[in-house]
């Protein structure tokens, strides 16, 4: 698995680089950090192999239910990937979607005091939205060459520990 994430990462980073190398502010791109890499699994089977595997690598796990499908976040214990990466989220593609499968994106921390919208809406003919998923997971998504790179404020690990902490102070409010 590592091999593949490996491989789909340079691919990634070379595309990157084409599309940063024709941006306008270039700076700004190029201060972004990568944070994690987003894996998205075929079916739920799919999902248990590469979880199982990844599993045996990892120091650290969150697993979270959402949008009918199991999401994995996983540090990996002792390497990291291409990029400097050691988060991998491992997630199990939407019951009824036909998204490509295999690497589906890239997270990038923003700088921060920086307006990351102003600066994408200055660049011409760049693809981006901004996506939110459940009340924890925000970023700006810049689609290119079939791919995302999701600009985030935060990081998973970050949006995991929210995730935990809401679950907390339920579980602290049901006596």
């Amino acid at each position: 698995m590592l091999e593949e994430l490996n491989t789909a990462i340079d691919v990634y980073e070379a595309e990157w680089k084409k599309l940063v190398a024709a941006r306008k502010n270039k700076r700004f791109f190029e201060s972004l950090r990568p944070t994690a890499v987003g894996w998205k699994t075929e079916d739920l089977a799919d999902y248990d192999k590469r979880f199982n595997e990844l599993r045996e690598l990892s120091d650290q796990i969150h697993i979270a239910w959402m949008n009918d499908r199991w999401l994995a976040t996983m540090h990996l214990r002792d390497q990291k990937l291409g990029l400097g990466i050691e988060v991998i989220k491992l997630m199990q593609r939407r019951p009824g979607s036909s998204d490509a499968t295999r690497l589906d994106h890239i997270d990038f921390l923003i700088p921060e005091n920086v307006d990351a919208k102003a600066i994408l809406a200055a660049e011409a003919g760049l693809n981006w939205t901004e996506e939110q998923n459940g009340d924890f997971c925000k970023w700006i998504s810049v689609w290119f060459d079939n791919t995302e790179a999701k600009l985030r404020t935060d990081t998973t690990v970050g949006v995991a520990i929210a995730e935990l902490q809401a679950v907390d102070k339920k579980v602290l409010g049901a006596k």
